[in-house]
């Protein structure tokens, strides 16, 4: 049997509205877990880039003081009351920055909220979280505009749900989703939605438990003891079905896997992967797995 272990978790944040809303959940998995939080800000370089090496040393100086007191806020609200942690700043590009930081302190899970941009702002301006997503091999755990649920003094999810396209890093997203779901004593839902349905071997014969169970025998994937989901196939847009299905259940927890893009800071001003659109869009956080899952024997 595995179980999650979240030992040192990194909330990074921007001080924005939808960076903020994230918070409470990294404070509440952290007590949950008995972890320490790292509350993390990186001043990023457009912030003193075309100034002169005197004047920038003077502006990152105030730009730090200012952090400094925008960290303090955070630092007395009642969320970090009795909590281990540590306030990080540093400057340069916002995520190879968080990767030093993830790397030194031993992050096991980030935690970020996100302002979900698309369109036309998403191409000038990028998005940070999405070059973040494309690029944490550490669980992230994602907070959306559209988010919902509130967490409690501890997250306590109930009703988990489980998205996979049968890709390797599915099968890690497995892992933490039921281990998530008896660590909380949580229902947990599985759900693939494929978008071709003459290339999967279901038809309206087959119930989504068998076609699950074919799949997991052609994947050499396994369940462990104890583990009873319930099943769901759907046929169509992926991001849309996983909010549909998530709204229906009323699911608190989504669980999914994802690939990593060979250019992923350009990749942050496109279109985005499956799991962005589902973070931009749902009534619940987002676990996103794309290293090997951070469990314990």
């Amino acid at each position: 049997m595995t179980q999650v272990l979240f030992r040192h978790i990194l909330f990074a944040t921007d001080f924005s509205p939808s960076s903020t809303t994230a918070l409470p959940y990294a404070a509440a998995i952290a007590r949950h877990f008995g972890a320490k939080l790292n509350l993390a800000y990186v001043i990023p370089t457009d912030a003193y880039d075309l100034m002169s090496a005197a004047e920038r040393d003077l502006a990152l100086e105030n730009m730090r003081r200012h952090v400094e007191e925008q960290m303090a806020g955070l630092r007395g609200t009642s969320l970090l009351e009795g909590l281990p942690h540590e306030v990080l700043i540093d400057h340069g590009n916002v995520w190879p920055m968080i990767s030093v930081m993830v790397e030194k302190q031993e992050i096991d899970l980030i935690v970020i909220g996100t302002h979900g941009r698309r369109g036309v702002e998403k191409l000038l301006l990028g998005s940070t979280a999405e070059e973040i997503l494309r690029c944490a091999r550490t669980p992230l755990l994602m907070v959306g505009p559209e988010n919902s649920v509130s967490p409690e003094t501890e997250a306590k999810p109930q009703r988990i749900l489980y998205a996979t396209d049968f890709s390797p890093e599915s099968e890690a997203a497995m892992r933490f989703a039921c281990s998530l779901s008896r660590e909380y004593r949580a229902a947990l839902f599985f759900l693939h939605v494929t978008q071709d349905a003459y290339k999967e071997p279901l038809s309206t014969r087959m119930q989504a438990a068998d076609f699950f169970r074919l799949r997991f025998m052609e994947k050499h994937w396994t369940l462990e003891a104890g583990i009873a989901p319930e099943y769901y196939v759907e046929f169509g847009v992926p991001a849309e079905f996983i909010l549909e299905i998530a709204a229906k259940l009323q699911i608190e927890l989504i669980v999914l896997g994802m690939r990593g893009a060979r250019y992923p800071r350009v990749a942050a001003h496109l279109p985005g992967p499956t799991a962005y659109d589902v973070v931009s869009h749902a009534p619940c956080p987002v676990l996103v797995i794309r290293g090997g899952p951070q469990l314990q024997e």
